[in-house]
C-alpha cells in the first residue's frame, strides 16, 4: 500500500501547509466503518483515511482532507460536494458495499431467517405506504448471527445496509414489532449519508411516530431488552 500511501501524503500535504502545520505521515487503513484519524503532536500531524477512499480521483481525496484538516484546527466540518457526489453514487456504493459487507462479522448474508423473511417486513411497509421504493434503493439487508437484545438493528446510510438483530427472528416476536425495527432502520436509508448531523433529528423522530403501533413497538422493545 506504499505507492498509495506516497499518494496520499503528496495530495495532502500542501493542504496542510497551507493551515501552517506539517505532515509527518499519510496512510490508509482498512476498518469496517468508514474513518479518518489523526494524531498532533505541536505544528506536527500524522493522518490515517479510510482505505474505502484509496481509489478515489485526487479530487475527492483533496476534499475529504480539507474536512479532516477543518476539524484538526477544530473548526465545524464541512462536507465538500465533490466528496459527497463521489461517496454517494452508486458506483462508489456498490463497490465498496462489497468490502464492508467481507468486514462485517455479524451479519448472515441473507433477509432469510429460521422464522421469518426482512423482505417480508419490507413488502408490509412498502404496501401500507410508510415507505417509498426510492427510498430503499439499491440497499442490502441482513439478519446478524448475533442475537442482541438493546441493539435490535444497525444502518450504514454511507454503504446502504441494514442489519436487523435475529433476536426478532422468533415467532413470538409480533410482526408489527419486526416491522418497526425495519422501518426505524429504513428511515436512516431514506435519510442517506449525512456526515456531521445528527442521526436521530427531529425529523426524524417524526417520521418515525408515524408508525402506526409506535407506542406498542417501543414499549415491547424495551420489555425485550430487560430480559436477562
Amino acid at each position: 500500500m506504499k505507492k498509495d500511501d506516497d499518494r496520499l501524503f503528496d495530495l495532502i500535504s500542501p493542504i496542510i501547509s497551507e493551515n501552517g502545520l506539517e505532515l509527518g505521515g499519510a496512510s490508509f487503513f482498512g476498518p469496517k466503518e468508514f474513518q479518518a484519524y489523526w494524531k498532533r503532536s505541536g505544528n506536527r500531524i500524522d493522518i490515517r483515511i479510510s482505505d474505502y477512499l484509496i481509489d478515489a480521483p485526487d479530487e475527492v481525496i483533496v476534499d475529504f482532507s480539507k474536512t479532516v484538516i477543518s476539524t484538526i484546527k477544530k473548526k465545524r466540518p464541512n462536507y465538500g460536494k465533490t466528496y459527497l457526489e463521489w461517496v454517494m453514487s452508486d458506483e462508489y456504493i456498490n463497490s465498496k458495499r462489497k468490502i464492508y459487507l467481507r468486514r462485517s462479522r455479524n451479519l448472515t448474508g441473507t433477509t432469510v431467517g429460521n422464522e421469518r423473511d426482512i423482505i417480508a417486513s419490507l413488502d408490509r411497509l412498502l404496501d401500507s405506504g410508510l415507505l417509498d421504493p426510492k427510498s430503499i434503493g439499491n440497499s442490502f439487508f441482513s439478519w446478524t448471527k448475533i442475537p442482541n437484545k438493546r441493539k435490535l438493528g444497525f444502518c450504514s446510510p454511507m454503504m446502504r445496509v441494514v442489519g436487523i438483530s435475529c433476536v426478532l427472528d422468533d415467532i413470538s416476536v409480533p410482526e408489527y414489532v419486526l416491522d418497526y425495527v425495519v422501518y426505524h432502520e429504513s428511515l436512516h436509508l431514506e435519510q442517506g449519508y449525512r456526515p456531521g448531523q445528527r442521526a436521530h433529528s427531529k425529523e426524524f423522530r417524526d417520521d418515525e411516530r408515524k408508525y402506526p403501533k409506535y407506542e406498542e413497538a417501543e414499549k415491547y422493545l424495551k420489555s425485550l431488552a430487560d430480559k436477562r
